[in-house]
């Protein structure tokens, strides 16, 4: 997956929250917590499994104080909630609130591939990924115009 769509990729999952981080034997797995997402794949699900394939790296890096962390345990103690992704030279900086507004940071992402899974371990491509999206805001935006105006 090149960086255009990792950034994507990071974009779709605005609002989405991430947790579980953790080692794998050939990278690193974490859970994005979006349910109106993952409730459109199998109507039980909450997240969606992404895997970065090693050579990798995930890390935050706090706007206001530039510190960084870098354990999975330590960043699976914070609340981060995904806010918007850019590419920066080789890297997916992804906008993140951590721990409901406090403070501010990036999720820097790099990973050689990227991997996505619903929770039950089927491969879902970007493409898929990116239809569900497109629909589940088409239907926000049909179900807006039905509601009747308070003006």
């Amino acid at each position: 997956m090149n960086l255009e769509n990792q950034e994507l990729l990071f974009s779709i999952f605005h609002d989405g929250g991430v947790e579980d981080i953790r080692d794998t034997v050939d990278g690193i797995e974490c859970t994005i917590d979006i349910m109106y997402l993952a409730e459109r794949i199998k109507p039980k699900f909450r997240g969606i499994i992404i895997k970065l394939i090693y050579p990798a790296e995930l890390y935050i890096e706090y706007v206001d104080t530039s510190e960084t962390i870098r354990h999975f345990k330590e960043l699976n103690k914070l609340d981060i909630e995904i806010l918007k992704a850019q590419v920066i030279e080789d890297t997916v900086k992804v906008f993140c609130s951590i721990n409901g507004g406090k403070s501010f940071g990036y999720l820097n992402v790099k990973a050689s591939e990227i991997y996505i899974y619903d929770p039950e371990r089927n491969l879902i491509s970007l493409e898929e990924l990116k239809t569900i999206c497109n629909q589940y805001w088409d239907d926000f935006k049909a179900a807006a115009r039905r509601r009747p105006s308070l003006s």
